[in-house]
């Protein structure tokens, strides 16, 4: 989501809040600034395999897979809107080394894949990688991971599908929030993020660093407030000094205490977390 905010304002002004063609191809290349170049393996695991899935609107889209080990649980990771699926098995890298599962899905538009980023066409993407992950699980626990505008994506799929747990690292309240009140009525997206947890059946994990300059820390702490008002279970893990999301190796340590929470079906259970992260239960 970096530059949202100043380059939707910058569009707004220059084309006096004209709802045109062009304003709009402009705010879609702001929220969805997608890498072009096409997704390979060159620094990946050696198990780190392509795959391709197909979505229920007849695109046939490429992402990034390493099956499990020794019945460890498997992570289908969304990833933020300037990034790819490649860096998430990179991020991943700590977790993938201990035998973890990862299934990195890319989106339509994104890394040579066909088709046009959108909320509505990001959760058919959603659908397809969730079964393929459902697959490479086998009958071993499945979580889903969003970080940024992914954690739109993996909530949103929350909503249609149900899930082992629900994790979302430095993610917003809805999108609307981060834009010029302005830009907002030419936002065609929702993501409504923090209007989707009344709904959500299954844990949910908020990770937010508190010096996070991308998604405010405030968002976090809001998603936080309405997970206790909806009476949700989960946890909150606060990286105090964290940016836009964890170190790799931080973020493996929380990931796995999410997994044994996730296996003991207890948001309190006893975990080891890093020094600088604080776990509030919810």
């Amino acid at each position: 989501m970096k530059r949202l905010v100043s380059a939707i304002a910058a569009v707004v002004l220059l084309s006096g809040a004209a709802a045109s063609v062009e304003v709009r191809a402009q705010i879609h290349e702001r929220v969805y600034p997608a890498p072009k170049a096409p997704l390979d393996l060159a620094g990946l695991p050696p198990a780190a395999t392509l795959i391709t899935v197909a979505t229920a609107d007849g695109l046939t889209l490429r992402g990034v897979e390493v099956p499990p080990r020794d019945g460890k649980p498997t992570f289908l990771i969304f990833h933020g809107n300037g990034s790819s699926a490649t860096n998430s098995v990179l991020w991943l890298g700590p977790l993938v080394a201990e035998g973890y599962g990862v299934v990195a899905a890319e989106y339509r538009e994104y890394s040579g894949n066909p088709g046009r980023a959108s909320e509505k066409g990001l959760a058919a993407d959603a659908d397809a990688f969730f079964d393929r992950a459902k697959a490479v699980a086998g009958s071993g626990q499945l979580i889903v991971v969003g970080h940024s505008l992914g954690g739109g994506v993996a909530f949103g799929l929350a909503s249609r599908r149900k899930l082992d747990g629900l994790v979302t690292i430095g993610t917003f309240t809805r999108l609307s929030a981060m834009a010029p009140a302005i830009a907002r009525p030419l936002l065609t997206d929702r993501y409504d993020n923090k209007g989707a947890i009344a709904s959500l059946d299954e844990p949910l994990f908020l990770i937010h660093g508190d010096a996070d300059p991308v998604i405010p820390y405030a968002h976090g702490e809001a998603l936080k407030a309405e997970a206790v008002a909806a009476h949700r279970q989960g946890a909150m893990f606060t990286v105090l000094g964290a940016g836009h999301g964890p170190n790799a190796a931080t973020l493996a340590m929380v990931l796995k205490a999410i997994a044994i929470k996730v296996e003991g079906g207890e948001a309190t259970a006893r975990v080891t977390l890093p020094a600088n992260v604080r776990l509030v239960p919810f």
